[in-house]
């Protein structure tokens, strides 16, 4: 078993990394705890260890970690591990893992667990990049481009919060034109989402799956201020779906056509800007849960 290590996680995160190796000492496992030193090194860790097959990979951080070891086992038979140290760790709250540091151990300790099917934003470019949560355009991706890391290792998700009331004030809330399998469509924003969760706890749908092949597509149709707020009190109350003007769809290809170089988010980190196609990853992976 391998841990990779994002160690820009905080004192109280390290402390529980310790408690899980701890823990795992119990069920008769030393794993190595691989640190990552810059952006995209976790994937490039990830792919050194997969070659030797059969093993658990465990990415110790958020779901921007999480993405980054994603992309570096896909096309193998490694397994993902999480142990969950990120702001909001969206992916964990959606394959159920437990909190609790031993409880953690356990799963890791398992055999089995359940398909993850990531999704991949291709840009004209050619890059690809996998993210396992979801991707998003309009107001929510420029906050998240908007934030400060410095500031959000300090603070945590009230960074977004507080990014959120700036973000209001200067945002243009530009038309955004989104190919949906095949068909156009103008909305303010959108996000593409493999799961049923949005920042942490936050109730998107209650009728996704990450396991499947596909996306749940949530459109939001009205730009503005109060729209903001609106879908923000909705998103507290986990009634999203109750909103006019926002549509939820099934899909499997999207394009996000014009304008050009508006912001882009995938898994709560700034992803590049439009345009950009989503489609499923090549492969799905195993992922230990309970």
């Amino acid at each position: 078993m391998y841990i990779i290590y994002n160690p820009t996680a905080g004192r109280r995160n390290i402390k529980k990394l310790t408690a899980v190796l701890d823990a795992l000492t119990q069920f008769g496992i030393s794993p190595q705890v691989l640190r990552t030193e810059y952006a995209g090194h976790a994937t490039e860790l990830a792919r050194s260890v997969a070659r030797l097959g059969g093993i658990t990979i465990v990415a110790a951080g958020g779901d921007g970690t999480i993405a980054e070891v994603v992309s570096g086992i896909i096309g193998t038979n490694a397994r993902l591990g999480l142990i969950p140290l990120g702001t909001a760790n969206v992916m964990a709250r959606e394959f159920g893992l437990p909190r609790k540091p031993a409880a953690i151990a356990k799963v890791l300790a398992s055999s089995g667990g359940r398909l993850l099917w990531p999704g991949c934003l291709q840009y004209p470019s050619g890059t690809k990049q996998i993210f396992v949560q979801m991707a998003s355009v309009g107001f929510d991706a420029s906050v998240v481009h908007h934030v400060h890391p410095g500031f959000k290792k300090r603070v945590g998700r009230y960074a977004y919060v507080i990014q959120t009331i700036r973000d209001l004030f200067y945002y243009r809330f530009l038309p955004v034109q989104i190919e949906v399998d095949g068909k156009i469509r103008s909305v303010a924003g959108a996000i593409v989402s493999k799961g049923c969760f949005y920042g942490g706890h936050y109730l998107l749908t209650r009728h996704a799956n990450p396991s499947e092949r596909g996306f749940t597509i949530i459109l939001f149709e009205q730009g503005g201020v109060f729209s903001v707020l609106n879908v923000g009190w909705a998103l507290l109350r986990n009634r999203i779906s109750d909103l006019p003007g926002v549509q939820i769809i099934k899909a499997d290809q999207i394009k996000i056509l014009t304008p050009e170089g508006i912001p882009l988010q995938a898994d709560g980190d700034a992803s590049g800007s439009t345009p950009v196609e989503i489609s499923d990853a090549e492969a799905p992976i195993l992922v230990a849960a309970p």
